[in-house]
C-alpha cells in the first residue's frame, strides 16, 4: 500500500479484538457502551438490548431525553429482524446531490496520521459497502482512498496535502473551520507522529509537530466564507459542507453558512474525539450537541432556510439510540467517530498522541511495522457496524410506530424527558409545555428515572485532574511546563463527572466564521495584568492564594520566591513570613495595625449581621483591611480591602462604598472565609456593582480559593469580572503535595522548578483559551466580558445572577 510503509513479512496481524483494561477513572465510553458497538461489529444485526440502560446515563441532557416508544416489549422480543424489512433509512444526502444514503450515517472525519493508515482505508471501503458516506480528515489521501467514491475530501486550515487533484476525487468537498475537540484552535499531529509516509502526504518536514493555524487566513467573515464555498463549487462541480465546532454563535454560524450556498453543515459537539489536543481546550470549550443541533434547526426553519440543507450532527453518538434522539432535534444525518474507532478494537486508552496504540489504530506509522492490523477484518467490523447500526435504528422506529427516518427529523414530539430538565433547556430543545409525563402513550413510567442529574459522590480533585496538573509541572511526565495533551473525547462535566463548581455548569466559547480565533502557537497573546492605584504589574492573571497552616515556613518561602521569580504574588493572609521578608514586595500582608477610620467612614455599617467592632467601625466577619508593601517606599504601597465570598459582605459593600478610600488598590473576594457563596457569584456581583458606580477600571477584583482547580477555572473568573484569580491547593497537588500526608517533604530546588513549570504551563492553557475565543489581550478583552461564557442546563436564577447566556439560547 502506498504511502503506509513496508510491513515485515513476519509481522503479526492483529484481527481479533483485544480484552478490555480495567477501568482506573471514570468513562463516557464505559464497557457497556464498548460492548454494545463490539456486538454490532460482530454480528452485523440488531442486539437485544438496543435502550442506552438506566445506568448508563450521564449527566449530559441527552442522556436525559428518552424516545417516545409506542410499547415496550420485554428484551427477548427485540430480535425482530424479520419485521423490519418495511422500516425505510434511507435519504438524499443533501438538495445539490442524487446520492442516495442507506442510512443516516457519516463516518467521521479522521486524518491520515492521526490514525494509521489501514483504519482510513477500511472507513472508506466501509462507507462504499453500507452506501453511506465518510470523511477523510485533514491530511491529504492515501492512494487507496482516493479510490473510493464515498468519501469528502477536507479542506482545512493547513491545506495539507491538498491540491485540485485531491478535491476531484471523492463526492464531496468539506471545509473545516473547526471541531468539537478544539474549536478556535487548529489541529495537533504531535511530530513523534510525523514519520516519512505522513511527512510525504501531507508535504511536510518530518519529526516536527504538525500545527494547523487556529484560522483560515483567507476566511475571516461570513462573507469571506462565501467567496471560499463558491470558489470550490465551482472547481470541482462537487457539494460543499462546512464544519464547525459547537460554540456560542452557531444558530448564526449555521444561518450564515445555509445562506452562503454550502450543502450542509457538519456540527461538531463539545466533548467530541480527537487524536491530540489540549486537555483544557477540549474539556471547557464549546457546546453539547444536542443544545446545538436544536438551536440550529430551529433559526433555519425560522428563517426559511432548511428545505434542502443538510444537518449532520457530530460528538459522542454512542448508539442508534443516540443517534435518532438528535434526528428527532433537527439533525439529517449523524456522525460515527468515536463508534467506529471502537468497532475496530480501540481500548479507549487515551494515548492516541503518543504513537503507542495497542489496538494498531493510531500508532505512529515506520518503515517496518512489527505490527499490523487486518484490512480485511477492519473492513468487516466496519461494514457489520453500519449494518447492525441501521437495524437497530430500524428496530427503534418500529418501537415508535414509524416506518421512515425521515418521519423523525425535526420531531420534538417524539421526545420524552424524565422531569429533570430546566423550562429554559426545555424551551431550547423545543420540549417545553407539552412533554415530561411518563404516561402519555403506551410507554412505561419506569423507563423515565426522576433524576439521573445528581452532584452527589462528586470530587473536585479527580485522578485526572491530579494528573493534568502533575503532568503539567513535570512532577510526573515527559512534558514539563507544557499544557497537557490529550487523546478521544472528554472525560469531564457533563459527560463524566457530575458538576462541582458553578464554573463546571460554564463553558467558554471557540471563535468560528464570526470572527477570527487568534492562534496562539504562532501569534503574541498578552496576559500581563496591572493593579490600578499602584507600580505593581503581574506576569499572568493568577497568583498564589494563603496555603494551609500545614504547610512548612520552607514550603511557603518556595512560592514567596517563585512569586518574585515569576512576576506573581502570594496572599500569606496571617502567615508568618519570618524567613522570607525579602520578598514582601510581592507578598499580600495583613495590614494589623492600620487605623481602620483611615479606610473607611465610621459611620458605614451593616445592621443585624454578625459583627465585629473595630474602633469606630462595625464590620461583617471576616472583613479587613491587607496591603502589598511594594520596595519599601510608602507611595509604593497597594492597599486592598479583603473580604469573604459571603452575601454580608457584598451587601455591606455595596452599603459602605462611598466611604472607601480613594487610593484602594482592589478588593480581595476570598471564597475560602466565606459562608459557602461560590466565587463566580461574589465576582460577577461586584464586577457589576463596580461597573454601576464608574469606577471598574480603577478598582481591582481578586477572587480567591484553594477550590479552583486550574486556568479553567481562573479563565471563567475573570470572564465574569475578576481580574486576578489566587489559586492554591492546585499548585501543591502539581508539585507532589498529597491531601493527608503527615509529614510534608520539600525539595527546594525539585519543587521551585515544578512550581514555575507549573506557572508556566498554566500561562500557556489560558493563552489557547484566550486563543480559542478570538482573544489577543486578556484585561482589555476578557475581563468582565461573559459574552464569551454559556451555561449548559444551569438553574435559570442562578444563570442570571452572574450574567450568562444559556447554552443554545439567543
Amino acid at each position: 500500500m502506498t504511502a503506509l510503509g513496508k510491513s515485515r513479512k513476519d509481522a503479526k496481524e492483529l484481527s481479533t479484538y483485544l480484552p478490555l483494561p480495567p477501568t482506573r477513572s471514570k468513562e463516557f465510553w464505559t464497557r457497556w457502551k464498548i460492548s454494545h458497538i463490539r456486538k454490532l461489529a460482530v454480528s452485523g444485526h440488531e442486539t437485544t438490548e438496543p435502550l442506552i440502560p438506566e445506568s448508563e446515563r450521564s449527566t449530559r441532557v441527552l442522556d436525559r431525553l428518552y424516545l417516545k416508544l409506542q410499547d415496550h416489549p420485554k428484551t427477548s422480543e427485540f430480535a425482530i429482524s424479520s419485521s423490519l424489512s418495511s422500516v425505510s433509512t434511507a435519504l438524499r444526502l443533501c438538495r445539490d446531490s442524487d446520492l442516495e444514503l442507506s442510512a443516516p450515517l457519516y463516518l467521521g472525519d479522521m486524518s491520515f496520521g492521526a490514525l494509521s493508515g489501514v483504519p482510513n482505508i477500511a472507513i472508506a471501503r466501509a462507507a462504499d459497502a453500507t452506501g453511506i458516506l465518510a470523511g477523510t480528515g485533514e491530511g491529504g489521501l492515501l492512494e487507496e482512498i482516493a479510490e473510493c467514491k464515498r468519501i469528502t475530501v477536507q479542506w482545512a486550515s493547513a491545506r495539507f496535502g491538498v491540491d485540485i487533484n485531491t478535491l476531484s476525487k471523492g463526492h464531496a468537498v468539506v471545509i473545516k473551520i473547526g471541531q468539537g475537540a478544539k474549536p478556535g484552535i487548529g489541529g495537533h499531529l504531535p511530530g513523534v507522529k510525523v514519520t516519512r509516509p505522513i511527512a510525504e502526504t501531507r508535504r511536510i518536514p518530518q519529526g516536527k509537530d504538525a500545527i494547523s493555524p487556529a484560522p483560515h487566513h483567507d476566511i475571516y467573515s461570513i462573507e469571506d466564507l462565501g467567496q471560499r464555498i463558491l470558489a470550490l463549487k465551482e472547481a470541482t462541480k462537487k457539494p460543499v459542507f462546512v464544519k464547525v465546532g459547537a460554540t456560542n454563535y452557531i444558530p448564526y454560524v449555521a444561518s450564515g453558512i445555509a445562506r452562503m450556498g454550502a450543502s450542509g453543515i457538519i456540527i461538531d459537539g463539545a466533548g467530541a474525539g480527537t487524536g491530540a489536543a489540549p486537555s483544557v481546550v477540549k474539556n471547557n470549550v464549546g457546546i453539547p450537541i444536542e443544545l446545538a443541533v436544536s438551536s440550529v434547526d430551529s433559526i433555519l426553519r425560522k428563517e426559511g432556510l432548511r428545505e434542502g440543507f443538510t444537518v449532520v450532527a457530530a460528538g459522542k453518538v454512542s448508539c442508534p439510540e443516540d443517534a435518532i434522539k438528535l434526528i428527532a432535534l433537527g439533525a439529517d444525518i449523524t456522525s460515527l467517530g468515536t463508534s467506529a474507532l471502537l468497532a475496530l478494537g480501540c481500548l479507549m486508552v487515551h494515548k492516541c498522541h503518543l504513537g503507542y496504540c495497542p489496538a494498531i489504530l493510531t500508532n505512529k506509522i515506520t518503515e517496518n511495522q512489527a505490527k499490523i492490523l487486518s484490512l480485511e477484518q477492519s473492513v468487516t467490523w466496519l461494514t457489520n457496524l453500519v449494518h447492525g447500526w441501521t437495524e437497530e435504528m430500524k428496530l427503534l422506529l418500529r418501537l415508535m410506530g414509524l416506518s421512515d427516518i425521515r418521519q423523525v427529523v425535526g420531531r420534538r414530539d417524539l421526545l420524552i424527558h424524565g422531569g429533570n430538565l430546566n423550562e429554559e433547556t426545555k424551551e431550547i430543545l423545543g420540549l417545553a409545555g407539552s412533554l415530561g409525563s411518563a404516561s402519555e402513550g403506551t410507554t412505561l413510567s419506569s423507563r423515565y428515572s426522576s433524576s439521573p442529574h445528581r452532584t452527589e459522590g462528586g470530587t473536585l480533585w479527580t485522578q485526572a485532574r491530579i494528573n493534568m496538573l502533575r503532568e503539567m509541572a513535570g512532577t510526573i511526565g515527559k512534558s514539563p511546563a507544557e499544557a497537557e495533551i490529550s487523546s478521544m473525547g472528554s472525560t469531564s462535566v457533563p459527560f463524566v463527572e457530575p458538576p462541582i463548581r458553578l464554573s463546571d455548569w460554564l463553558v467558554t466559547d471557540g471563535a468560528q466564521v464570526t470572527r477570527p480565533s487568534i492562534d496562539p502557537y504562532r501569534e503574541e497573546i498578552e496576559i500581563f495584568v496591572h493593579v490600578p492605584n499602584s507600580k505593581l504589574r503581574l506576569s499572568a492573571p493568577f497568583f498564589f492564594t494563603h496555603l494551609p497552616d500545614s504547610i512548612p515556613a520552607k514550603a511557603k518561602k518556595i512560592f514567596a520566591r517563585s512569586a518574585v521569580a515569576m512576576g506573581l504574588i502570594l496572599d500569606c493572609c496571617g502567615s508568618d513570613i519570618a524567613g522570607f521578608q525579602q520578598y514582601s514586595e510581592r507578598l499580600i500582608l495583613d495590614y494589623r495595625d492600620a487605623d481602620i477610620k483611615s479606610f473607611l467612614h465610621p459611620d458605614k455599617s451593616v445592621v443585624g449581621a454578625e459583627e465585629t467592632k473595630k474602633g469606630n467601625v462595625i464590620l461583617p466577619n471576616g472583613v479587613g483591611v491587607a496591603r502589598i508593601p511594594g520596595d519599601g517606599r510608602n507611595h509604593n504601597e497597594s492597599l486592598f480591602l479583603r473580604v469573604p465570598s459571603s452575601l454580608t459582605a457584598l451587601e455591606w459593600i455595596e452599603t459602605s462604598f462611598a466611604g472607601l478610600r480613594k487610593d484602594l488598590s482592589g478588593i480581595i473576594v476570598d471564597e475560602d472565609s466565606g459562608d459557602g457563596t461560590q466565587l463566580e457569584v461574589s465576582i460577577s456581583r461586584l464586577d457589576n456593582f463596580l461597573k454601576s458606580k464608574k469606577v471598574r477600571s480603577e478598582v481591582a477584583l481578586l477572587a480567591e480559593s484553594n477550590n479552583l482547580r486550574g486556568a479553567d477555572d481562573i479563565f471563567k473568573l475573570l470572564a465574569l469580572g475578576a481580574d486576578l484569580v489566587g489559586i492554591g491547593r492546585a499548585a501543591l497537588i502539581a508539585i507532589g503535595f498529597e491531601e493527608g500526608d503527615k509529614e510534608i517533604i520539600f525539595d527546594s530546588a525539585k519543587s521551585t522548578e515544578h512550581l514555575e513549570n507549573f506557572i508556566i504551563a498554566l500561562e500557556k492553557e489560558i493563552k489557547l483559551l484566550a486563543g480559542a475565543a478570538g482573544l489577543s489581550s486578556v484585561s482589555s478583552s476578557l475581563v468582565g466580558n461573559t459574552e464569551l461564557l454559556r451555561s449548559i442546563d444551569l438553574d435559570p436564577e442562578t444563570r442570571k445572577q452572574i450574567g450568562v447566556k444559556p447554552a443554545g439560547g439567543a
